[in-house]
């Protein structure tokens, strides 16, 4: 009876010390608290704690007697305090047919209360306590063997029932080595990531901002925007009806305004949040980077022409020439099925020339008339009003043989 409500002590007590054990976080700690816990358990005089230094190739648990050429490092040692040149020479232990290599070597506990009469004893190291009576267990992730947990010299030896004790707190402080590695290893990279944050060039920041801008204005054009024109349309669908009782027809051109204004503000919006910040090397690396970017997500081939050389003057208009492109290139993956677009930028102070031209099927001439009265073509009537309210001049016609043709000249300087 007595027995048995010792075991039943050494349960209760395993139980808590284990949960205490799975809330450590670092590994050392892990090591030394485990250790004293497994000498108070079995009573014992010394112990160590051991893991295989490298752990991904852990001998498999197969039964088989397997030899290897790793090494097992001590993680924490208890019981004795030996010189630091003794830790030096005997911190790593080749896994060899020992007493304690063969817990690693054949994946199974090993009891003995007889250490020097022991038929895998191979003495024992000069500067080392004497040991005469051991029992070692091994550290296991399921078919894996991470390293071992080894104590000595208990007065009166060790029996079944301390074997049992030990594995199964060996079975609990595996996992916890194993969730330290893992937080250590989600540290290390978060680390590594704000070292890339800390890393990356105003350019680079900048380029990550306008991806997320440009994804948010996608949003917008692909859904909230299509709805309102989804609106205006069948509000004009509606006005057709010559039956309609002139006041309901005046509240659906009022709304049929409402919708149009929206889709104003919306493009308006989209505008800003895709035009593209600085990044160095000025308007021509950027339109540059912009082609390139292009030709890589459509597969439709752009080039850029520019002759000339741009002054300082270009500030003042660069903003516009970008998100005239932009919308072109916009328009050309959408709708004009074309296969190459040509970009050409000429400084030619105190103005600015670009023309913009594909190889696609061009625009519908009644699109051509009406797009900048209509509010169904936003993106072409806003560019428009950009280039204008600038001061510049903007065309856009069918290529003489393909394509779409944008042309806008940009003046410079304040009043030019």
């Amino acid at each position: 009876m007595e027995d048995e409500r010792n075991l039943q002590e050494q349960l209760l007590s395993l139980h808590s010390i284990s949960v205490e054990i799975a809330g450590l976080r670092e590994l050392g700690e892990i090591h030394d608290r485990a250790l004293g816990y497994c000498l108070e358990l079995t009573d014992s005089q010394f112990g160590f704690t051991g893991i295989l230094r490298e752990p991904g190739t852990g001998v498999i648990a197969t039964g088989e007697l397997r030899v290897s050429d790793m090494v097992m490092e001590v993680a924490a040692i208890r019981g004795f305090d030996a010189d630091p040149k003794f830790y030096e020479q005997f911190r790593t232990m080749a896994l060899r047919s020992s007493v304690a290599g063969v817990v690693i070597r054949e994946d199974c506990s090993h009891l003995t209360n007889d250490v020097d009469g022991d038929p895998y004893s191979v003495g024992q190291p000069q500067g080392h306590p004497r040991i005469t009576k051991f029992l070692g267990v091994p550290l296991r992730l399921k078919d894996r063997v991470i390293g071992m947990i080894g104590v000595a010299n208990k007065s009166g030896g060790y029996g079944p029932d301390d074997e049992r004790l030990l594995s199964t707190f060996a079975a609990q402080v595996a996992v916890a080595v194993d969730n330290a590695r893992l937080y250590e290893h989600q540290r290390q990279m978060i680390g590594e990531l704000r070292q890339l944050h800390e890393r990356l060039t105003e350019a680079e920041r900048l380029q990550l901002l306008g991806r997320e801008r440009a994804r948010i204005a996608g949003a917008l054009h692909d859904q909230i925007e299509q709805e309102v024109f989804t609106i205006g349309v069948r509000l004009n669908a509606l006005l057709e009806d010559a039956s309609l009782e002139p006041r309901v027809a005046q509240e659906l051109r009022a709304l049929r305004q409402l919708s149009i204004d929206a889709s104003d503000e919306i493009r308006k919006a989209i505008f800003a949040l895709t035009s593209p910040r600085r990044v160095s090397g000025g308007l021509t690396d950027e339109l540059r980077s912009m082609l390139s970017e292009f030709e890589r997500e459509t597969g439709i081939h752009a080039h850029l022409s520019v002759s000339g050389s741009a002054s300082k003057d270009i500030d003042r208009v660069d903003d516009v020439v970008r998100l005239v492109v932009e919308e072109v290139l916009t328009n050309a993956k959408k709708h004009a099925d074309a296969r190459m677009v040509l970009v050409s930028l000429r400084y030619e102070p105190p103005k600015l020339d670009l023309v913009i031209q594909d190889d696609g099927k061009g625009a519908p001439a009644a699109l051509l008339r009406t797009f900048e009265d209509s509010y169904l073509h936003f993106g072409l009537r806003h560019i428009r009003e950009l280039v204008i309210d600038r001061g510049g001049v903007f065309e856009v016609a069918n290529g003489d043989e393909a394509g779409l043709v944008v042309r806008i000249t940009l003046p410079l300087e304040d009043g030019a």
